[in-house]
């Protein structure tokens, strides 16, 4: 059992104003957040923005933003981890700084936000002094860990690589091309995308993980052993996104849009290939069924299936609740993802339907607590 600290800088001043009010969110907060200035995020940003006016710094960086990640084996109360990192912030920081911190509890791990100004209250920069890690960070967190009762900072391994360069050669060969060697040698022998996922991480080592960019659409975070953060595959040549190797895997000729990948587009190829992204855009681009790649259409029959998931009876608290994270991350895959065939008619008219009956429901509830009162 163990924490996690990492350190983000915020570069841009709209950067921060974001990076504000998702650490504020309370649909990941449930309220647990705290600020020395203001009480809504409009506020916080204002002090921010104030301070830097008064005190100009001219750096090139706007904001700080720290996650306290705990490990999934830790039981710490939401409560606590809020307790955790405002007395964190205010012995770190003091009075110093503008800052705002919550805690989120919208994934398996608790963990904690804490974002605060560049400019301090009286001028000044803040400096992260070499040394700062073992002399005030390390000694800090660790006191606290003890006093919550959670397993002291992760120490990073020394056998590992941290850095976020891929050109780096280990042994003579590059992480970039040690990756693309590995996901060459996987294709091979693979029968599928499904199958060429297990054996990445069976016979391979990796870690890995499936995400969704809006400028690159599904890809794959790679993390191969003895190097500490994932590569993703858009960083990669052609040939190895999701999309490419299942093409790969088939034997089908890549899409055209991974063959002109890297080369610039006109507007009017750029209009052309919106509706052939393969990706599940946040814009509600609407995809027919039979477009989609077989992960595609295996995410959404899974998805269509999922209020099965919510029905279920005799079942264990701990089990409902995973089932429950594991839906809630197919439809966060799939938003948007437009279906036409019969059966997503049919569950769209069930939804639809169970939508409806819940609003009349409150609706009742509400005329009656305006009746008692």
């Amino acid at each position: 059992m163990s924490l996690i600290i990492r350190m983000d800088s915020i570069k841009t001043i709209e950067h921060m104003k974001t990076s504000i009010p998702y650490i504020l969110n309370e649909k990941k907060t449930n309220g647990l957040a705290y600020s020395n200035a203001g009480v809504t995020a409009e506020q916080m940003i204002k002090s921010f923005l104030l301070t830097k006016e008064l005190y100009p710094s001219g750096g090139k960086r706007e904001a700080y933003h720290f996650k306290f990640s705990f490990s999934k084996d830790e039981n710490i109360s939401p409560e606590d981890v809020l307790a955790f990192v405002k007395e964190w912030a205010q012995e770190y920081l003091g009075d110093e700084y503008d800052y705002v911190l919550s805690a989120h509890s919208d994934r398996e791990h608790r963990h904690g936000h804490l974002v605060f100004n560049s400019v301090r209250r009286g001028g000044g920069k803040y400096r992260y002094e070499k040394g700062d890690w073992e002399r005030v960070i390390k000694p800090l967190t660790n006191r606290l860990a003890e006093k919550y009762h959670t397993g002291h900072l992760k120490e990073r391994d020394a056998g590992k690589d941290y850095s976020a360069d891929y050109d780096r050669k280990t042994d003579g060969v590059t992480w970039k091309e040690k990756v693309q060697g590995d996901i060459d040698a996987c294709i091979a022998v693979s029968k599928s995308y499904a199958d060429f996922k297990r054996r990445m991480v069976s016979q391979y080592r990796y870690q890995l993980r499936e995400g969704v960019s809006r400028e690159h659409g599904v890809y794959l975070a790679l993390t191969p052993p003895g190097k500490a953060k994932a590569i993703r595959s858009y960083r990669l040549d052609v040939g190895y996104m999701p999309v490419e190797i299942e093409a790969r895997i088939k034997g089908a000729e890549l899409p055209e849009r991974a063959q002109n990948r890297g080369v610039e587009k006109t507007p009017e190829r750029q209009e052309k290939e919106k509706g052939l992204d393969w990706l599940m855009s946040r814009n509600y681009t609407f995809i027919p069924y039979e477009k989609l790649s077989d992960y595609q259409k295996a995410m959404v029959r899974q998805t269509l299936e999922a209020k099965h998931l919510y029905r279920r009876t005799g079942t264990s608290l701990q089990l409902h609740e995973q089932s429950v994270r594991a839906v809630r991350g197919m439809l966060r895959q799939t938003e948007g993802l437009g279906i036409y065939r019969k059966a997503g008619k049919q569950q769209a008219e069930y939804l639809q339907k169970h939508q409806k009956q819940q609003q009349k429901e409150l609706e009742k509830i509400q005329k009656s607590f305006g009746k008692r009162r």
